[in-house]
């Protein structure tokens, strides 16, 4: 923990040295300071105004987010959202520092980071911990009842609110949020004339759902992280993926890579947590800003952003020269299909581990009919 503390304070230190860096000013720095510097003593505009309106000048606490996908990303473009809905409701006593791009965390680190402190929050993907989350694996399934991410993710969240199924394996966190991606197509480098034809094909896909879906398929699929999907792509040692339009798009993956089967196989998760000992930590009137914070006013904020992104990626990929397209009905059912098989597998296994896991899949079906 010391070391992933002193990795993080590293990571952050170099990041300010950057910043000011490039605030720096050439020759004659020196006058403009003199020129824009206040008598001592005196009060700035600057401070008046932020004592008038009850805004606090400095904070009071600092909370380090890591979150993986670049800055432009939907996610990174969230947590700047979600930290300045938290400046706003604790009047600058609180601000959230948010590191996207994987520079604090990878992926698969990030969870373990938040954790055990070395992090204050993390934004990343269940699917990347399948032990840590078993049953958000129901969530995860492929070809659930879902036309939408917003009706997938208010069904997620009402089943971690409304019910017991996932406590205990949020138990050690403060929740945030749990929500979906967008959809996930099928993406080849030559376009499926019938589904027969991915049988063999290397495809990159994350979690074990969509790995045993894929394999049922007689694909050979495989787990690598996103940011080495577009060289894998670009060189043939991959033939396609199952990544969602997210991805597609934050990664330009539609430059390398131009057939996209468009069938909604999946809608991943994400979590958004919070140490829980640093929660603890804060003063009451503080923990109620970060509960405020969170579940409906963190599902609600930049709700539609997730599926207006769907008609964004694939407009990039049509522009780039790629396709978007449907397949056939009879090879529509053959995934429903290999679907049913994954689903009863995991309904089975989770059964056998003592976990209520029909109980859960149920519940699914019928929340997702209220959105």
């Amino acid at each position: 923990m010391l070391k992933k503390r002193f990795m993080v304070a590293l990571a952050l230190v170099f990041a300010l040295s950057l910043t000011l860096a490039a605030c720096g000013g050439g020759g004659g720095g020196d006058a403009a300071a003199d020129e824009g510097a206040a008598e001592p003593g005196a009060t700035t505009e600057e401070e008046g105004e932020s004592a008038d309106s009850g805004v606090a000048a400095e904070p009071e606490v600092t909370l380090v987010l890591t979150q993986h996908d670049p800055d432009s990303s939907l996610p990174g473009q969230y947590c700047f959202a979600w930290a300045d809905m938290v400046k706003e409701k604790s009047n600058g006593r609180i601000e959230v520092q948010v590191n996207n791009g994987g520079s604090i965390a990878k992926p698969t680190e990030s969870l373990n980071f938040v954790k055990d402190g070395a992090v204050d929050l993390a934004w990343g993907l269940q699917s990347f911990y399948p032990d840590a989350f078993p049953m958000t694996d129901g969530v995860l399934l492929p070809l659930l009842p879902f036309s939408s991410a917003e009706q997938a993710s208010r069904t997620f969240w009402d089943i971690y609110e409304n019910t017991d199924y996932l406590t205990e394996e949020y138990s050690p966190y403060k929740v945030i949020l749990v929500r979906t991606n967008c959809d996930a197509p099928i993406n080849t480098a030559k376009k499926l004339g019938a589904l027969s034809e991915i049988k063999g094909q290397h495809l990159r896909a994350t979690g074990s759902n969509m790995i045993a879906f894929l394999n049922e398929l007689g694909a050979a699929p495989e787990g690598i992280p996103i940011n080495e999907l577009y060289s894998v792509l670009e060189n043939g040692s991959f033939q396609g993926s199952v990544t969602d339009w997210h991805a597609i798009d934050s990664f330009k993956l539609y430059e390398v890579s131009k057939n996209y089967a468009d069938e909604k196989l999946i809608y991943n998760g994400y979590y958004f947590l919070m140490n829980k000992a640093k929660y603890d930590s804060l003063p009451a009137d503080l923990q109620q800003v970060i509960d405020e914070c969170s579940g409906q006013a963190a599902l609600d904020l930049m709700a539609d952003a997730w599926d207006e992104e769907v008609s964004k990626a694939q407009g990039l990929v049509t522009s780039n020269g790629g396709e978007v397209y449907n397949l056939s009905d009879a090879d529509h059912q053959k995934l429903v299909d290999a679907a049913g098989v994954v689903t009863a597998n995991w309904i089975k296994a989770m059964t056998d581990k003592g976990y209520d896991a029909q109980g859960l899949y149920d519940t699914i079906v019928e929340t997702a009919k209220k959105y």
